[in-house]
């Protein structure tokens, strides 16, 4: 019997790796795009703040080396009252009428650097939308009243913040104060506290009682149409007005200020020699 030997079957091949290629799986690169809408929208904003914000510092760098100089402020109150036959009185910041004024024009007067920033933004958006809503300093107004010729108008009203910093400076507040009141113009052609405190009731400026401090405080918002010997109630009003800004400061009571409202002022109905 013979035996027949097969041959060893060949070695199995080894299965064929697979060719690279695309997986289905694999995740694919996002698609590069452009920022969004918003933030497109943002960065021009910015980019607008920007250039506004160094427009206003070239403006505002311009105004300063042009400005009239601050320093010759009280000879320049002192002419005022020359011409209008005023005189220019030292004003002590307790003083009634100081505190008064205060109250009802600026009470950030004695913290602010000459500038509120608050009421800076209503004052220009006053302007804007062609309404007054307040918002200037008494270093302002005083700059307006000194130098009327450079501080009318849009730009006028950027040049009356440079110069007010500067009346900040160069000045105490008792002293800008003083000039202001000396300056400023109380209605019945009377020019500067004291002819305005001895024109309306007879006294001088430190002998001013609040009701009448009060008056006079008004006044100054607008002189013609708050003239007391014309307007009675109007200014009246105002007096009311400036009694209960004072007693939000905590310098009167609102009973004090309620009584003062219904005292007699002692107005002069005829003309007195406020010289």
């Amino acid at each position: 019997m013979s035996v027949v030997i097969s041959p060893n079957p060949p070695p199995a091949s080894a299965p064929e790796a697979p060719r690279p290629g695309p997986s289905p799986e694999r995740e694919q690169p996002a698609p590069i795009r452009g920022s969004p809408p918003q933030h497109r929208r943002l960065r021009r904003v910015a980019r607008a703040v920007l250039v506004c914000l160094i427009a206003a510092a070239t403006v505002f760098e311009v105004n300063v080396a042009t400005d009239p100089s601050v320093a010759g402020a009280p000879a320049a109150v002192a002419a005022i009252d020359r011409t209008r036959g005023a005189t220019p009185v030292m004003i002590a910041p307790s003083d009634r009428i100081a505190q008064a004024l205060v109250a009802s024009e600026d009470q950030t007067f004695y913290s602010n650097d000459g500038v509120d920033d608050v009421a800076l933004v209503r004052a220009f958006w006053g302007f804007v939308t062609g309404q007054d809503l307040g918002g200037s300093t008494i270093e302002m107004q005083l700059a307006h009243l000194l130098f009327p010729a450079v501080t009318d108008g849009f730009w006028g009203r950027v040049r009356r913040v440079s110069l007010a910093l500067e009346f900040d400076t160069h000045f105490t507040k008792a002293v800008v104060l003083s000039m202001y009141l000396s300056a400023v113009y109380f209605g019945h052609g009377y020019y500067g506290i004291r002819a305005a405190s001895l024109g309306y009731f007879g006294v001088s400026p430190t002998q001013l009682n609040w009701a009448q401090a009060a008056m006079l405080a008004g006044i100054v918002q607008a002189p013609t149409a708050l003239d007391p010997l014309r307007h009675l109630g109007a200014a009246e009003v105002r007096m009311g007005y400036v009694l209960q800004r004072l007693v939000q400061d905590g310098v009167l009571t609102p009973t004090q200020a309620t009584r003062l409202q219904q005292s007699p002022l002692g107005l002069l109905r005829a003309p007195f020699a406020a010289r």
